[in-house]
This record gives C-alpha cells, structure tokens and sequence, in this order.
C-alpha cells in the first residue's frame, strides 16, 4: 500500500466510513479519499486537535450524527468519519492494518 491510496482503502472498506485522510509524522496531510478532497484539511485539522487534546494516539469521538476515529503509529495518523453505526472494534482494526502496510 502506499500513502495516496490508503485514505480510499480505508474508505472503501465498510459503506460506513464516510471519509479518510492520511497524515505523516509531523502532521501534515499526505492523502484524502477521492470523495473528499475538498475536506482534507479541517479534517486533517480535527485529528491533530483530537490527538493534541487527549494526549493518546488513538481517539475516539461520537456524536448523534457519526463518529470520528483517530489512529495515530509512529510515521503515520489517519483519521476516519463514519456513521454512527460503526463497530469501532473494525474500523480501528482496519485502521491498524492499513497503518501496518503503510510502514513496510
């Protein structure tokens, strides 16, 4: 896998997942699913305040209307919107082994 591909994996993984950017190690927006383009930098903006704010490199935050994951390894953050129906158990899971292809 590589970085601009890992944001439309992750979106197409489960109808679900409504958006997904990638961020590198300093933060700075690296890819956004191809539906989203537009959205990339407030969402890549709302992960590094999730992530700055709960001092922890995974968050998880719902509303009544969705839910927003953040992930963040070593190299790499990604950032997920989902329904608010979403197992977060899988898409954390699929968030992990995206991140895991990623650093290979």
């Amino acid at each position: 896998m590589t970085p601009d591909r890992a944001a439309d994996f992750i979106e197409g993984l489960s109808t679900d997942v409504r958006a997904c950017v990638l961020l590198d190690a300093n933060g700075r927006l690296v890819a956004v699913d191809s539906g989203h383009e537009a959205e990339g930098e407030p969402l890549a903006e709302l992960a590094r305040e999730l992530l700055e704010g709960a001092g922890t490199d995974q968050v998880e935050v719902s509303t009544g209307a969705g839910i927003v994951y953040v992930l963040r390894t070593g190299e790499w953050t990604l950032a997920v919107v989902a329904g608010r129906f979403a197992l977060s158990s899988l898409v954390f899971f699929d968030m992990r082994q995206a991140l895991e292809e990623l650093s290979r």
